[in-house]
């Protein structure tokens, strides 16, 4: 009785230090000083041994190879008996994934290794040998592995096998044993004694080697047999008889030999619930399930429940399961459920339009394994709807948007959860949700059998070599699960950065995987995609999605992800027309571009603090600077470039993160004292020197103060209009000391006489001005073309002007004095200022305009008088003797009346005139009478006739010389005439 209790408290302590060991993650430091028993390569010890690389130690006895949980062992001298191996690990409850040794007569085991190397379990521990190849799962450094399988690679030795058992196996479940059945057909027979002191095996397998006889005594001592599988075997003298030891306890029974079965013989067999035979006769009464190599046949469960009319069900013997198919036939509830007498059950009800899961009480349901509703109207997950153990959940394309915590744990011990297609609306305190969503991501799954094809369909595009570096470790940590192949993509990527040292390789590793997750959704059916549902699109690879409660802002967590490119944000089309703000936590990441399209259209926070980023184009800075007031904006911690390609985004440091553009400065030996604070200063590695004060379009007014480091210096476009003398000085001796070049176009310079120092002092230094002919004053003039005598002439110049403008205004006086006559009549007769030319008359209430004197003799002369002044423009009232005096008059009182009656007296003095006693009378008469006026009135016309006055008497001689007089022979003579007349007609 005390062995019993204490071999169960054995496996009781075996069963706990198993769950609670911890992967070995390398090998202990000091692993040679171990080995050695201090200094190593010594004399006396005779050891040796190199741990240089701790994952790969070389020793004078063995070498270990240990890759992430896998440990390998080669013996330097493979025909020594014994496994003596110094620990690799002073740890406890250590385990390993994968043991393999490389021997040939060591006789040592999977349990006498892992005590030797201090480890307690490994999950699968092979020996290679000449003849065979052990393969022991589960192995525990005390009780020895559950399972074991033999590949033979020759004819099958049972004494082979059975001295391997003879040591303790205390958990061994299940023995396999393989031959070659390539090698020839001579039958071997089995010892009855092979599976002596094994009664807790549950099953046994042979296959690929032909069996001389099979006996019952082979199978007494194994009472507790569950399943006994002959597949591809040939039995020589084979009865049913022998496989009576067994009919109390065996379940299944595959017979894949070539004699024909007849199934009567089992009725005995109580526990029997599978039979798969290639010939057999048939019995009504068994009620196991009947398989052949080709298919199963199914009837009904084992709760009396057939088929449903509305599916089709077909048993998978492979994964041991019954599949009812009841996809897209419009059923809107689940019907009842046959229960399988061995194995599980899986109902697809895909594409259908159930809108809730039935309660666990149907009939059925609560023993279903895996479950498939997708493409349905469900929007709620309950845990009292849901079967009691499911390892498959497929609820892809649904309306389910949250989910419970008790939902959530119970979907944590799901193998496999499919959830692509439905609108998560995750809050970011729910973390239950984002725990499951963040395990969820880490797992990468496909199909088994599409393994092969997605990665030869990836090659052409793949980062070059990384399908094949990626294909070893894929292979060696992934595990297939019910026809899926699954892997934690955690410890891949841990596996392939293990023994890459080199940076550069690391990156192009996680880079590869990032390309890995753009190209998978398009080929990989099982590819799982997050959507949240006010996003309207995907969260992000290695990003966590919520959004807060109250709010409509989502967050996208990408922060600490080892992320090489900017999150694909705007994958969906959707995403692109949201309406609520993202908040973009990418700090800590190794992000080294973004571009415009990459960015959402409304952010509320963006943190790209401690990533790769050495520039941002022109139009992420003016994204940036629109949102620039109403979103947080996080920049620091890359190492950005100060070259001036990237002016922009230097601006935009400068004005928003003063601190960053400091350390940017600082970076490129730019002292903050030598960079006034409106500008912005870089490098030009095209320019000699290279330190650059850029201050375009800042709006100074003034030039600001640069040190003798500065080479060049921008002001264009700017408000700057003149320099003071200190600027003057400034630039003129910080030309003449060290290169400087000058950019100063685009501002409006004065041009006027008080600018003329700082004008000449810009002349000056020409030179340094790269774009001094393109600067212009403000007035539009080029500044090149500025002399100073255009805007300050000197004194001369001006005192020669003065002079010649009094000249020109005292000949102008002079003339109009001269010539003040004729121009007078000129503008009189063209109609021009005619209040020059008119005169005011004091006589305007006379009765005549002009008193025309002359003889009788002239009588013709007066017609063409009248045709000019009293029929011309402007016309003339006149007075003479032949129309105008009355016959009998006296002449003397004729004369003096008409004289003082007119305005004018007009003289027609010809040669008759002046022998004329009565003319003569005429002209003294109205010289007497005009003699007082303050206006000439007497107007004298001279005719050719008229030689000389010598025959007027003194008085009237005296008047023609000292008057002026008209000229009946002068071209302009009327014009004169008209002048002379009254001008208040003219108005």
């Amino acid at each position: 009785m005390e062995s019993i209790w204490l071999k169960f408290y054995i496996i009781l302590v075996s069963i706990n230090s198993s769950l609670s060991a911890k992967l070995l993650e390398n090998i202990a430091e000091n692993y040679c000083e171990a080995y050695c028993g201090g200094t190593c390569n010594d004399e006396k010890t005779n050891k040796t041994c190199d741990d240089e690389d701790r994952n790969f130690i070389v020793t004078n006895e063995y070498q270990l190879k240990f890759i992430d949980g896998e440990l390998e062992i080669q013996w330097n001298y493979p025909h020594v008996k014994g496994c003596n191996i110094t620990p690799i690990t002073q740890e406890k409850n250590k385990k390993l994934k994968v043991l393999i040794v490389t021997e040939r007569i060591r006789d040592c085991r999977g349990a006498d290794y892992l005590r030797q190397l201090g480890v307690e379990t490994v999950n699968r521990f092979e020996l290679h040998e000449d003849v065979f190849r052990a393969f022991e799962r589960r192995v525990h450094y005390m009780d020895g592995p559950q399972s074991l399988t033999f590949n033979f690679l020759g004819p099958v030795l049972f004494h082979k096998i059975r001295n391997y058992m003879e040591v303790s196996m205390n958990n061994l479940q299940e023995i396999i044993i393989n031959g070659d059945n390539l090698t020839g057909s001579k039958a071997v027979e089995i010892d009855d004694d092979i599976f002596r002191e094994k009664p807790q095996l549950k099953s046994i397998a042979f296959g690929g080697f032909n069996i001389y006889n099979l006996k019952e005594e082979v199978f007494f001592p194994v009472v507790s047999l569950e399943k006994l599988e002959l597949s591809n075997v040939i039995i020589e003298n084979f009865s049913l008889i022998s496989l009576n030891p067994l009919q109390n306890s065996l379940q299944q029974l595959v017979l894949n030999i070539p004699q024909e079965v007849d199934l009567k013989h089992f009725k005995t067999f109580s526990q029997l619930k599978l039979i798969k035979v290639r010939n057999y006769i048939s019995y009504d009464n068994l009620t196991a399930l009947m398989c052949t190599p080709t298919e199963c046949k199914f009837d009904r469960g084992i709760n009396g429940i057939a088929c449903p009319d509305v599916c089709d069900c077909r048993y998978n013997y492979g994964f041991m399961e019954l599949e009812m198919n009841c996809s897209s036939r419009g059923l809107t509830q689940i019907p009842p459920l046959p229960i399988p007498i061995i194995g599980d059950s899986k109902l697809i009800f895909e594409n259908n339009s159930l809108s809730k899961l039935p309660d666990s009480s149907l009939m059925g349901y609560s023993n279903l394994r895996g479950l498939n509703v997708a493409g349905n109207l469900l929007s709620n997950l309950s845990i009292r709807h849901l079967p009691n153990k499911l390892n498959y959940l497929d609820i892809r394309f649904n309306n389910v948007k949250q989910m419970k915590s008790d939902v959530i744990e119970y979907i944590r011990n799901v193998s496999i959860f499919k959830q692509t297609g439905n609108q998560w609306l995750v809050y970011c305190n729910d973390d239950p949700l984002l725990n499951l969503f963040r395990n969820l991501k880490k797992s990468m799954r496909m199909k088994a059998n599409k393994l092969r094809p997605i990665l030869i369909h990836l090659s052409p595009q793949s980062p070059e070599g990384f399908l094949k570096y990626l294909g070893q470790h894929f292979l060696r940590l992934g595990s297939t699960r019910r026809g899926y192949f699954m892997i934690n993509e955690d410890k891949l990527v841990r596996s392939m950065l293990q023994k890459v040292e080199d940076l550069d390789k690391q990156m192009y590793i996680r880079e590869s995987m990032e390309w890995l997750h753009r190209s998978l959704p398009s080929v990989n059916e099982e590819y799982e995609s997050f959507y949240h549902y006010h996003m309207g699109g995907v969260c992000p690879y290695k990003c966590e999605c919520c959004q807060y409660h109250n709010e409509t802002n989502i967050k996208v967590d990408c922060k600490n992800r080892f992320m090489i490119n900017f999150p694909d944000i705007n994958h969906h089309q959707k995403l692109k027309n949201i309406t609520v703000y993202l908040e973009l936590h990418l700090a800590n990441n190794n992000i080294s571009k973004i571009t415009l399209e990459m960015l959402p259209k409304k952010i509320s926070y963006l943190d790209l603090s401690n990533n790769n980023l050495q520039t941002l184009d022109d139009r992420v800075v003016g994204f940036l600077r629109k949102f620039k007031d109403s979103a947080q904006i996080k920049l620091s911690g890359n190492p950005w470039k100060c070259q001036c390609n990237y002016r922009s985004l230097l601006s935009f440091l400068r004005d928003h993160d003063p601190k960053e553009y400091t350390l940017i400065l600082n970076r490129c030996n730019i002292s903050q004292s030598d960079c006034p604070d409106s500008c912005v200063c870089c490098l030009d590695e095209s320019t000699w020197p290279s330190f650059i004060v850029d201050c375009t379009g800042e709006g100074l007014v003034n030039v600001p103060k640069i040190s003798r480091k500065v080479g060049y210096l921008d002001l264009r476009n700017n408000k700057i209009s003149e320099l003071n003398p200190t600027e003057d000085i400034l630039l003129a001796n910080r030309s003449q000391a060290s290169p400087l070049k000058l950019f100063m176009s685009g501002n409006p310079w004065s041009c006027t006489c008080r600018d003329v120092e700082y004008l000449n002092a810009l002349k000056s230094i020409s030179s340094r001005i790269a774009d001094f002919t393109e600067m212009t004053c403000s007035s539009g003039e080029k500044l090149l073309s500025i002399e100073q005598e255009d805007i300050c002439p000197s004194g001369l110049p001006y005192y020669l002007a003065l002079a010649a403008t009094l000249t020109s205004l005292l000949v102008i006086t002079n003339f109009l004095v001269c010539f003040r006559q004729p121009l007078l009549i000129w503008l009189y007769e063209h109609d021009l200022f005619l209040s020059l030319a008119a005169s005011m008359e004091l006589d305007q209430d006379k009765r005549y305009d002009a008193f025309l004197a002359f003889t009788h003799k002239d009588e013709d002369l007066v017609g063409e008088f009248v045709e000019h002044l009293e029929k011309g423009r402007p016309s003339f009232r006149l007075c003479f003797y032949l129309r105008d005096w009355l016959a009998g008059e006296c002449i003397p009182d004729c004369i003096t009346r008409s004289v003082r009656d007119s305005r004018r007296i007009i003289i027609l003095m010809t040669a008759n005139f002046l022998k004329s006693t009565w003319g003569r009378l005429e002209f003294r008469l109205a010289l007497h009478a005009t003699s007082q006026d303050r206006c000439k009135r007497l107007i004298v016309v001279v005719y050719p006739d008229v030689e000389s006055f010598d025959d007027l008497d003194s008085e009237l001689r005296s008047y023609m010389v000292f008057n002026t007089y008209l000229e009946r022979s002068q071209p302009n003579f009327w014009n004169k005439l008209i002048y002379s007349m009254p001008h208040v007609k003219m108005q």
